[in-house]
């Protein structure tokens, strides 16, 4: 008799257990998700810093004397001003 009890009073403790573990299983794939999506920006952001740097040695390399003209903010006043 004192075995039923036992169980009988582990009963209302089993519902909220329950809840707490779906929701750890839920925040896990949700941790992994996350990770996933991290590591994938990651990679973005180091792609982009490589072409970044590229363009950055493409500027410095390029002669600029007979292309672009320098540009005077006080003198050069765009036409809707």
């Amino acid at each position: 008799m004192t075995n039923a009890k036992k169980i009988d009073d582990h009963a209302p403790l089993s519902a909220p257990i329950e809840d707490l573990q779906v929701r750890i299983a839920f925040l896990d794939d949700l941790v992994e998700q996350l990770d996933a999506e991290v590591a994938r920006q990651n990679a973005e952001l180091a792609d982009l810093k490589k072409q970044l740097q590229f363009l950055y040695q493409r500027v410095d390399a390029s002669d600029l004397s007979q292309g672009i003209a320098p540009f005077d903010p006080l003198s050069d006043i765009p036409p809707h001003y």
